[in-house]
Order: structure tokens, then sequence, then C-alpha cells
């Protein structure tokens, strides 16, 4: 563990405690992780007890760019990382635990679009709960190979203590989240949650005025009170918090046929 390891955890630890939303978790979570050297951290809920499905919910500070890439594309099924999480007993390294050669196209793609994106090789944690919970931290260097596996060397065991702690903490807020969510249901309007889930598919507002016949500044208008109702600060943060609570779902929803 690097030198001045313990008085990091020691102060993470402490503002951990004083932390109740997840924009406090997440600016704690990220700019720690920013201070041992890896510029990206990201902390993804992958399933709750109960829950089959993979959820969306994620605190990062990647670029909201990526991040609308990365849920329109629907890495989120078919993301390597969270397929090899579950046969992980400990922490891995992308590039050391997915052989290129076991990936599909798409997962490829994915892999190559977030080098684009300034994202690395990563360092990820696998964390289980006793009741099928499952989640994972991440943490990405500034640069891969040698450098990335020198700086992880050095860092991995004070990462891995900082992402069990963060769980035990931060997983209670998610599963609060989750519990208000049929109260939260009835506060967002049907027309809210329909713009909602085409913004999900990366639509643009002109495109989903198109789509729903109505004009872009009703788009925006309805968009706006979805993040007010919300308490999020962006179009992807609305839309990532309304899937992850329920708010809506992306199923049955089609591309529409061409206006003519």
């Amino acid at each position: 563990m690097m030198s001045g390891g313990d008085d990091i955890l020691g102060s993470f630890l402490e503002a951990l405690n004083g932390t109740s939303d997840s924009a406090d978790l997440t600016t704690l979570l990220t700019g720690t992780f920013a201070r041992l050297g890896f510029p990206h951290s990201c902390y993804h809920v992958v399933r709750l007890e109960g829950a089959g499905a993979r959820l969306p919910y994620v605190l990062h500070n990647y670029k909201d760019s990526w991040s609308e890439h990365y849920f329109r594309e629907g890495f989120l099924e078919i993301d390597p990382v969270l397929a090899t999480c579950p046969d992980r007993q400990l922490p891995f390294l992308w590039s050391e635990a997915i052989a290129p050669e076991s990936l599909s196209h798409d997962q490829r793609r994915m892999f190559s679009d977030a080098r684009d994106a300034g994202l690395h090789d990563g360092y990820s944690v696998p964390i289980r709960g006793s009741h099928g919970e499952f989640a994972t931290v991440t943490v990405i260097p500034e640069q891969g190979g040698d450098a990335a596996r020198r700086l992880i060397g050095e860092q991995k065991h004070l990462v891995h203590l900082l992402a069990l702690y963060f769980d035990r903490h931060a997983r209670s807020t998610v599963i609060n989240a989750r519990l208000s969510s049929r109260r939260r249901k009835t506060v967002l309007s049907p027309r809210e949650q329909e713009m909602l889930r085409w913004a999900a598919l990366g639509k643009t507002s002109w495109e989903i005025a198109e789509i729903a016949g109505i004009s872009t500044k009703s788009v925006e208008f309805h968009l706006d009170n979805a993040k007010k109702k919300l308490g999020t600060y962006s179009k992807t943060h609305a839309v990532v918090k309304a899937l992850t609570l329920g708010l809506v779902t992306m199923d049955g929803l089609a591309e529409p046929s061409s206006r003519g």
C-alpha cells in the first residue's frame, strides 16, 4: 500500500459516514480514487436482492457522452466486465481476465469505443451480498499497459478496501431509493415518462418531437419537469435515475415507422 494510505482510508471512512445522497457519494468516490492516480472510477449496482435484471444504477465521473452512448448501444447487457465479475472472487485487471478472442463483435466495439472516450484498461472489484446482491467498483488509470499494471500493483489493496467500505454504505442509499420508487412513480406524468424513454435511446429533443408529434419546446418542457421532479441536474442523470427506480422501462419501445 502506498505511503499515506492509512490517512486516505481514515479520511475516506470519516467522510463516507457523512454522505446521504448520490451526489455526495459520487464526489467522495471519484475524488478519493483520483488522489490515488485513477482519474475515472465507477460504482455499479448490478443486481439487488430479488431483482433478476441488470440495473443501470451507476455512480461515476465518466463523460455524459460516454454514459449516453453506453446505454443507447445496449452495452449494459453485453458488457464483458459485468459478465466476468460473477466468476471472480478477487479484483481483476480487464486485460488479464478477458481474452480478446472470446469477445463478440459488439463487445470488441464496446472496448474500442471506451478507449476512444479515454477509458483504457480498468481494474474491477466484484462485491457479492449474501442474498444475491451484486455490485462492482472499477477504477481506470490514466494510461493502459505496463503503467497501469504498476499503479494497480501499488494500490490494489487500498482500492479493494475502499470499494468494500463504499459498497457497504452506498448500497443502502440505492435500496432506499428503490423502496420509494412506487411513490415517485405517480409523480412523473405519462408524457414525462415517454420523453425519458426516448431520451434513453439517445434521441435528441428534435427527434423526440417528430416521434411524439409535438413541438421541440414541449419536449424540453416535459424533460425539464422530469429533471426537477427527480432532483437531477442533466437529461442523462434523469434517464439513469428513472430507469434505476423503475419509473420508466424500455419494454416494447420500438422505432416508429417513418412519417409520410
